[in-house]
């Protein structure tokens, strides 16, 4: 089974990456949505042709197929699925999909048919990110124990593993992913500066450009009330008109208040559309360790670690806290394991050891997880085959992938 090709997609809420388990070809990344341009009222612009096809991308309307996590507008993920599958020979060739943690069983009874019935898959096997990421970190550390924490776009998710199960007891929730935030970003500079409500795409790239997490917010706070020469957080950022700029990027508050660092472009600043980010660069990501800041009555990520961890047996504590993984686009925000570690270890016990990991990129690493588990020696164990389903039906992919998780 090893020696068969696979192919291997993270299907995300935001983004799907995909990639062949057989070849050295770089990882596919395409948005998982269809969209619509106001400049192109005719056209659908599927996943990735919107990069390719779309020069301005000002004012886009989405249509998801995922809303609040979960997969519901199956003719648009069709449509994605079909852009993104091309001309892969499926009746050779296996499936290893992702799918949003504690699906519905309606949902995964369909996903199932559409790939056996539809696309004739070899075989097939779907799990969520936070399994293939256990099964990775337990294959490179040894460990019997890990605490995935997924930030992704929709929720953050905290699932911990022994011996590649979760342990139910300690999954929690948190109502808040890169969807919000982007969502929160675009409120705050609307009522504060610029009408931005239809532009999600250059907003969501704002905010992944210049916003990081505090780790002293009170301080920063302070910091951020001085004026523009002593304030080490305004900056610029410019937006793009996709004319002359076709990417965003940050200048000096200081100069820009001056009139004088527009040598970058050949426009003035009268041309320039400029948002001015200031404490927005991390009160937008503290929302994710203290979610009360916008109403939502839920502990943030290091307190909901911890009352994960306290809910279960008091002997396997010091080993999740020593074995805490970090995977999903939130993560990448800077200084988010440092504040992380700093509230865990003010929260938890002195004698109990304290280790997070987070990989090179937490975006790819359930991806690259996948592609792994599809070349190692047991595949066959995780997925269930056409023939299989033609015998048994969707009753053996519950059997089979409840087994393995």
């Amino acid at each position: 089974m090893a020696t068969k090709p696979i192919f291997v997609v993270d299907n995300g809420a935001h983004m799907s990456k995909s990639k062949m388990n057989t070849t050295t070809d770089k990882i596919r990344v395409v948005p998982n949505c269809i969209m619509k341009s106001k400049f192109y009222p005719r056209r659908t612009f599927i996943a990735d042709q919107i990069d390719n096809e779309c020069p301005n991308k000002t004012s886009l309307y989405y249509q998801l197929p995922f809303q609040k996590g979960y997969l519901v507008d199956w003719n648009i993920q069709k449509q994605v699925w079909d852009h993104l599958f091309g001309k892969i020979p499926f009746k050779s060739t296996g499936l290893l999909m992702t799918e949003p943690y504690m699906n519905l069983n309606f949902i995964r009874e369909t996903m199932d048919q559409i790939f056996f019935e539809e696309y004739e898959v070899a075989s097939f096997a779907r799990y969520d990110s936070a399994t293939l990421s256990a099964y990775q970190y337990e294959q490179d550390t040894n460990s019997n124990y890990v605490l995935v924490v997924d930030s992704g776009f929709s929720f953050t998710h905290i699932v911990p593993f022994y011996q590649g199960r979760k342990i139910l007891d300690g999954m929690t929730r948190i109502d808040v992913g890169g969807k919000l935030l982007t969502n929160q970003l675009k409120s705050v500079i609307s009522y504060r500066q610029l009408l931005v409500m239809n532009e999600t795409f250059i907003i969501n790239e704002l905010k992944e450009n210049v916003c990081f997490v505090s780790l002293d917010f009170q301080e920063d706070m302070k910091k951020a009330r001085l004026p523009l020469s002593e304030n080490p957080y305004a900056i610029d950022y410019v937006l793009p008109d996709y004319n002359e700029t076709k990417q965003g990027y940050v200048q000096s508050a200081v100069s820009s208040n001056n009139n004088i660092d527009n040598s970058k472009k050949n426009l003035t600043k009268q041309q320039q559309q400029i948002v001015r980010m200031n404490v927005e660069r991390f009160t937008i990501p503290e929302i994710l360790f203290r979610p009360s800041m916008i109403g939502i009555d839920q502990a943030g990520i290091a307190e909901s670690i911890y009352n994960s961890v306290e809910e279960l047996p008091e002997h396997i504590r010091p080993s999740l806290y020593n074995n805490i993984l970090l995977i999903g686009g939130n993560c990448l925000f800077p200084n988010f394991k440092q504040r992380l570690e700093n509230e865990l270890r003010s929260m938890i016990k002195d004698d109990y050891p304290l280790r997070i990991t987070l990989p090179e990129d937490p975006i790819m690493y359930g991806l690259n997880a996948g592609v792994n588990l599809t070349n190692s020696s047991d595949y066959g164990n995780y997925c269930v085959t056409k023939r299989e389903y033609d015998e048994h039906g969707v009753a053996i992919c519950h059997r089979k992938f409840s087994d393995n998780c």
